[in-house]
């Protein structure tokens, strides 16, 4: 089993999976306050954007342990000592708490009005509808002037769109 400090192995490139266990590993290191939140965000994004196993490995240069990516997942690097696969480390008796994944900012996955306009329209569009309803509700009555709040959300719709419900 190689780890990511072998320069034979160092051009392979990286499975998501692979990807998913260095950053499990950072969490770890983390968790056990070798790294601040800071670090951890950095290094994590390092680590989910990198493409060989030699772009990982300055990111686990100065911390304990390794990080081994042929054998089982095993957080924080190599296992110490007398621990055995799939149980908690000695002096670790909670697994490491995970971190909430980073949220996307506009243009990067997230979702936003289509345009500077869009945005304005949505804003105004309320204020519109209750000017328009007590405006034909004075001229013709008020029985199909509550018509104009539909404005609302069909404003909304065209600002914003439809994504099929893959929306944050």
């Amino acid at each position: 089993m190689s780890d990511i400090t072998d320069p034979s192995g160092a051009s392979l490139r990286l499975s998501h999976d692979e990807r998913e266990r260095a950053v499990a590993a950072l969490q770890a290191h983390a968790a056990q306050g070798r790294l601040t939140d800071q670090e951890l965000q950095t290094r994590s994004a390092a680590a989910r954007s990198a493409v060989t196993r030699g772009d990982l490995a300055p990111l686990f240069a100065d911390l304990p342990g390794g990080l081994r990516l042929d054998g089982p997942a095993e957080p924080g690097g190599a296992a110490p000592a007398g621990a055995q696969p799939g149980q908690p480390y000695p002096g670790q008796p909670y697994p490491a708490p995970s971190y909430p994944a980073q949220p996307q900012p506009y243009g990067q996955g997230g979702r936003e009005p289509s345009s500077r306009w869009g945005l304005l329209a949505v804003s105004i569009i309320p204020f519109v509808s209750v000017i328009l309803f007590f405006l034909t509700g004075m001229a013709w009555g008020y029985q199909y002037s509550w018509l104009w709040f539909l404005l609302i959300p069909l404003v909304g719709a065209v600002a914003y769109g439809t994504d099929g419900g893959r929306r944050r």
